[in-house]
């Protein structure tokens, strides 16, 4: 059976069933006025339309922009069609697409690419559009679309996960692109300046001369690729908790500190090395300690819940999760921190050299 790469759209209706149950005859007439804006976006496109099946419909593509442009634009022109409807009434679809192989038999296609796009589909916004990282990867360099990464995603009879994407809202309707990201990672050390929370834990470095308790409930966590803290902690990714200032007591301590950046500084055991804590000190000392979650006596129980410097994430690493994943530039407690030392570019966020650090040791240190 002949195979042939292609890119797959798959679209169906949100919340279809609903709609039927409110009103048979609208949702009827509704759907069919939509799909037939479907696809004529798709034909004008240069796709193909391979079938309808109820509220959904699977075209193909041989260009990956092209199926990306035809998703892009009939979600957008459906933001503004039928608007004097209630909202619970609209016909808002939902759209996958994804590239691979697919088999042709009786006009129809076939194979885990179709399989794919439908399952992206499925988690995509109502209104909005997923798409596997093989169509960012084929997407051409400066591209007009901004996608929001979810990570790794675990299919239904699909034997690998899949790197999703989602288009972000920002695209569509205008506006700030970072309120779609601020929405997924908002109240996280790090990203924003927030808080509160319970339980007691304790922590300690490798060789035991360091030694903290915590008497309130974690605020944030998360692992962080950025290359200053995989320079300071000598490896991939930095797995970190972070917990109110107050709410951590070092019981024993033999912490040193190195200011690692303008922002921040690093404490670690002066007997073994260990590096213990971090805390952010721009644009003024911040109340929370970022603890570096396995030196913690239960890590199990204080799973990363985001990705932080995916720019620097190494190409050999791979964590197949689905946590939201960002960019250090897509920060704005990042920007404000760094600004406040007058590096407003992020290609300016970098360590200090040992020379430039001790000009900056008179900062206020965490408190004990």
């Amino acid at each position: 059976m002949k195979r042939q790469l292609a890119a797959i759209l798959y679209a169906d209706v949100a919340g279809y069933s609903r709609l039927t149950g409110q009103n048979e005859d609208q949702t009827h007439q509704l759907l069919n006025a939509a799909l037939t804006i479907l696809t004529d976006s798709i034909t004008a496109s240069g796709g193909s339309k391979v079938h309808e099946a109820g509220d959904a419909i699977l075209a193909e593509f041989s260009s990956v922009t092209a199926a990306v442009d035809t998703a892009f634009e009939f979600q957008k022109s459906m933001i503004s069609w039928k608007s004097d409807l209630p909202e619970d009434e609209r016909v808002r679809f939902r759209i996958g697409i994804h590239i691979g192989e697919v088999m042709r038999d009786r006009d129809d296609i076939y194979g885990d690419g179709v399989n794919i796009a439908a399952r992206i589909e499925e988690i995509a916004s109502p209104g909005s559009l997923c798409v596997s990282s093989a169509v960012v990867d084929q997407l051409a360099t400066g591209s007009k679309y901004h996608f929001d990464d979810l990570g790794y995603r675990h299919f239904k009879n699909i034997d690998r996960p899949v790197h999703v994407y989602q288009l972000r809202s920002s695209d569509l309707l205008g506006g700030n692109p970072l309120q779609d990201i601020e929405r997924r990672v908002e109240h996280q050390p790090l990203f924003d300046d927030a808080f509160e929370k319970p339980p007691v834990t304790t922590g300690r470095c490798v060789c035991g001369t360091t030694r903290y308790e915590v008497t309130q409930e974690a605020v944030g966590t998360g692992f962080c690729h950025c290359r200053i803290c995989q320079r300071s902690t000598g490896a991939p990714v930095f797995a970190w908790t972070a917990f109110p200032v107050d709410a951590v007591k070092f019981t024993q301590e033999t912490l040193k500190y190195y200011r690692v950046s303008l922002i921040a500084e690093q404490g670690f055991c002066e007997n073994c090395g260990s590096p213990v804590v971090w805390r952010s000190l721009k644009p003024e000392p911040a109340n929370y300690l970022i603890i570096t979650t396995t030196s913690l006596e239960n890590p199990e129980d204080y799973a990363p819940t985001w990705h932080q410097g995916i720019e620097s994430q190494l190409p050999w690493l791979e964590i197949h999760d689905d946590l939201p994943r960002t960019r250090c530039e897509e920060s704005p407690m990042l920007h404000r921190a760094w600004g406040s030392m007058g590096a407003s570019a992020p290609d300016d966020w970098t360590a200090l050299n040992y020379e430039e650090s001790l000009t900056l040791d008179d900062d206020s240190k965490p408190a004990k």
